[in-house]
């Protein structure tokens, strides 16, 4: 008996644990990241100016209103979360910036600058964001991860106006190299 009550009284703990920091971390720009998107573990957001969001700043977003992200949501597949749109924010690398130049084309990995990044062809079975070279305009910035190849990112929802840009994530404890975010990994 005595077991069973220990082990209750250490679930209730860490129930109690995981609230608090389910309420608590958001405040303080804690996040736990579990996707495939970057590595996962606990992750630090700050809110910087937009002076600051250059190429492969691995940045918290709200994703842009797309049908896409609504299918996603609807589905499942987005954890639900506090942007406009019922989901959780995505961590998410910038690998193009005002005046860059982006490529998609079916069955091919984006291209930014003339640089392939390797993960980022889009999945056949997901619909896919226009086929075309598009310049990235003032106020907006395309999020690849080529960390993984599963990413949901621009590839399926295009540019990201930086109003919803939250804060530049920073690991604090993670699992896995964040080398492959930082680099872009050029194929």
């Amino acid at each position: 008996m005595k077991t069973g009550k220990s082990f209750a009284i250490w679930a209730l703990s860490l129930t109690g644990l995981v609230a608090a920091f389910a309420v608590g971390g958001r405040a303080t720009g804690l996040r736990i990241n579990a996707t495939a998107s970057a590595p996962t573990g606990l992750w630090m957001v700050k809110k910087v100016g937009i002076d600051r969001l250059g190429r492969r700043r691995l940045v918290e977003i709200c994703p842009p209103a797309a049908p896409v992200v609504d299918w996603m949501r609807d589905r499942g597949y987005l954890a639900a979360g506090g942007c406009d749109m019922q989901v959780a924010p995505l961590l998410k690398p910038i690998q193009a910036i005002a005046g860059d130049v982006v490529r998609l084309q079916p069955g091919r990995p984006a291209v930014v600058n003339g640089r392939e990044l390797q993960n980022t062809r889009a999945l056949p079975f997901m619909r896919a964001y226009p086929a075309g070279e598009y310049q990235v305009g003032p106020g907006e910035v395309w999020v690849f991860s080529s960390y993984s190849d599963g990413s949901f990112d621009s590839r399926y929802f295009g540019p990201v106006p930086l109003s919803r840009v939250r804060g530049i994530a920073t690991p604090l404890w993670v699992s896995g190299s964040t080398a492959a975010l930082s680099s872009g990994g050029a194929q």
